[in-house]
């Protein structure tokens, strides 16, 4: 076995010995928040909802995939949500400034 496979395997153990992970708040994903909110101001009706959709669906997906429970994954994605509805707001308010 070379010399660092052990080390691998003790931070492998370790990693799983210190208990779930914990995903990076969706809230905070910046980007993401400025990509999507950037995505929804182009689309409108049927499209923006099946756009919305697949976003929400995916970040679910990711938090659960992560270890969260079906709990924190919808508080994730509800939090998500809140700061894209909040971005857009100010995208619009800083078009009128």
């Amino acid at each position: 076995m070379p010399p660092y496979a052990s080390a691998q395997m003790r931070r492998r153990s370790v990693a799983t010995e210190t208990g779930p992970v914990v995903p990076f708040p969706a809230e905070r994903r910046t980007a993401q928040i400025r990509r999507c909110a950037g995505e929804l101001d182009g689309l409108h009706g049927e499209d923006a909802r099946v756009y919305w959709r697949k976003v929400c669906r995916e970040l679910a997906d990711e938090m659960r995939k992560l270890g969260s429970s079906e709990d924190n994954a919808r508080a994730a994605v509800f939090a998500f949500q809140d700061e894209v509805q909040q971005e857009l707001f100010r995208m619009h308010h800083a078009e009128e400034a």
